[in-house]
């Protein structure tokens, strides 16, 4: 007896090779489908995660440090950017599968000729993204707002350390607690204020540590709270600030009251020089 199968078996049997074949390439269509989805959808999530750090970070700082209260909108934006963030895994992968190919539609090959599946978002994803970014921009406003605001406080105590500081030349940096207090300051300002990578916390605690040692000087935080405390009279401050700029002055420019001033002001003795 043959052991020649009929034609009709054989063609069976080839088309059941073939559907099988056809199945497994259209599995992986799928699998890389979901696979690019669940990538664009996470990228999206950890750019929304980062803003939304730094909206909290800025608020913490204005709040605590400054005694600001953060726009009304702060609210919102951080409530809404929590809800995009709580998508289930489960969800994310239901979005991700693709239901708008069929078997005859789901192909493998690509354009440039890189043998990778051309793959495009599901519309269950791409309304995802939508409203992730939506999340984002609005963060990122009430961020930029918070940003703002700080910065104004970073101008304006800018101004006030570095008066301190003009103030603790003329009197040759004899309080080193203050001016070691007017440097930290000074770096706090410049260097860890506006940096969103670094502890909220941690800035709140170091800059009321500097403010409480700023208070602890008062007569020394400017010419007028220093003018007020020994009683100085205009011309005299006038003449400190002139020769804190390195403009010399002679006798002649100086009445004997501003030399009896500068001389009962510990410090002015010894920090102000004089030449005939």
């Amino acid at each position: 007896m043959s052991n020649t199968q009929s034609l009709p078996t054989v063609v069976e049997a080839l088309e059941d090779k073939a559907k099988k074949h056809k199945q497994a390439k259209n599995t992986q269509f799928y699998v890389s489908v979901a696979r690019h989805n669940i990538r664009e959808v996470n990228s999206e999530l950890d750019d929304l995660v980062k803003s939304l750090e730094d909206l909290r970070y800025y608020k913490t700082v204005l709040e605590e440090a400054f005694g600001t209260s953060a726009p009304t909108m702060t609210s919102s934006a951080v409530q809404t950017a929590e809800k995009a963030i709580e998508t289930t895994q489960e969800e994310l992968l239901e979005n991700a599968q693709s239901d708008d190919f069929d078997d005859d539609e789901a192909s493998l090959g690509s354009d440039d000729g890189s043998g990778d599946p051309e793959v495009e978002l599901t519309p269950a994803v791409q309304k995802q993204i939508t409203q992730i970014q939506s999340a984002k921009r609005q963060v990122d406003n009430v961020t930029e707002n918070i940003e703002s605001q700080l910065k104004s406080k970073r101008e304006q105590w800018s101004t006030k350390v570095s008066a301190a500081e003009e103030l603790q030349k003329i009197l040759g940096g004899q309080n080193g607690d203050f001016a070691r207090t007017l440097n930290h300051m000074h770096q706090l300002l410049t260097r860890e204020l506006m940096d969103p990578s670094g502890s909220a916390s941690n800035f709140v605690s170091k800059w009321k540590n500097a403010v409480g040692n700023w208070e602890r000087h008062q007569s020394l935080q400017s010419f007028d709270d220093f003018q007020k405390k020994h009683n100085l009279s205009d011309s005299t401050v006038e003449d400190v600030k002139t020769l804190s700029e390195s403009r010399q002055l002679t006798l002649a420019d100086i009445s004997l009251d501003t030399l009896e001033e500068m001389k009962r002001v510990d410090g002015f003795a010894s920090a102000v020089k004089l030449s005939l």
